[in-house]
């Protein structure tokens, strides 16, 4: 990227061979996600990034082609700051994690972030076996992986999702509860964010726990916390999910865990589309459609 801006800001081009470093290995990449950080990396929504020479990207899967002797030949995904659009990248040992071979590298960044998202959401709302809980934006890239791990935990599972054809793809997941407007809830995941976060909190029961881990359509607006506040008899709790308070052990162990479900068939991945990486443009324009299930994916 030159500049920030709309998607076609995404240019292909050479840059100079990089090396890996102590403690590092150098990855010949297989596979990208593409989500909607990148999105507003690209926008420029990070005031500490410039846009010269900034290449997006922050998980891949692929082998390891040099550095740190014990990693050579494998297969493995690597969460990271940036660079993932690329064909190699450098990463930290302490950032990636083994693929087993029965998974292809397109399905482990397909689960990657997102699902290293759900499981910590989950965690962090003291999602209990048959509670109750609400996933806003079940159809994307967290809210399905959200809604495939909460039932595996034993949750009483319902997608919020306005689309009739990703209520299809979602009842194929195993989710055949939809949220009617009424309901209410013990724990609610949130992926979307916007105006209407607040509208939600009337919807938790006593004690209720909201986690809020995207903001897909937007940010809430600067009073959005009122509503819990005036229902303080209620004993609600919102809190946030951002990945970057996670130690990287806990992360990496956490991914390992999610590949295995993946292998024994627990939990699938979800891929949208698959664009070779010289159509990361096409990528972007698709992931902002509205239209993605699952994960987008650049494949190299």
């Amino acid at each position: 990227m030159q500049a920030f801006g709309g998607p076609e800001e995404l240019r292909v081009t050479t840059i100079e061979p990089i090396t890996a470093g102590a403690g590092q290995v150098l990855i010949a990449v297989e596979a990208c996600g593409v989500g909607l950080v990148d999105v507003l990396l690209r926008k420029g929504l990070d005031p500490s990034r410039s846009p010269i020479g900034f290449v997006p990207g922050l998980e891949v899967a692929g082998r390891v082609i040099d550095g740190s002797p014990e990693w050579i030949g494998k297969r493995v995904f690597a969460k990271v700051a940036e660079g993932g659009y690329a064909t190699q990248l450098v990463a930290d040992v302490t950032n990636i994690a083994e693929i087993p071979d029965a998974l292809s590298s397109t399905a482990a960044v397909a689960l990657g972030i997102n699902a290293l998202v759900a499981h910590f959401s989950l965690l962090q709302g003291r999602c209990g076996k048959s509670e109750q809980v609400l996933v806003r934006g079940a159809g994307g890239g967290i809210g399905t992986m959200t809604v495939q791990l909460a039932k595996l935990n034993g949750a009483q599972v319902t997608a919020s999702t306005t689309s009739p054809e990703k209520r299809s793809m979602l009842s194929a997941l195993g989710i055949q509860q939809f949220d009617n407007g009424q309901q209410e809830y013990d724990v609610i995941m949130d992926t979307v964010a916007g105006n209407n976060l607040a509208s939600f909190f009337s919807r938790l029961k006593s004690g209720g726990r909201y986690v809020l881990n995207g903001i897909a359509d937007g940010f809430p607006p600067p009073d959005f916390a009122m509503p819990m506040v005036t229902s303080l008899q209620k004993s609600l709790s919102i809190s946030f999910l951002s990945l970057n308070a996670v130690a990287d052990n806990q992360l990496m162990d956490a991914m390992t865990n999610i590949f295995t479900l993946a292998v024994q068939g627990k939990i699938s991945a979800v891929i949208d589309t698959v664009y070779p990486l010289d159509e990361a443009v096409s990528a972007h324009k698709r992931l902002e459609s509205g239209k993605v299930f699952g994960k987008i994916v650049l494949q190299v």
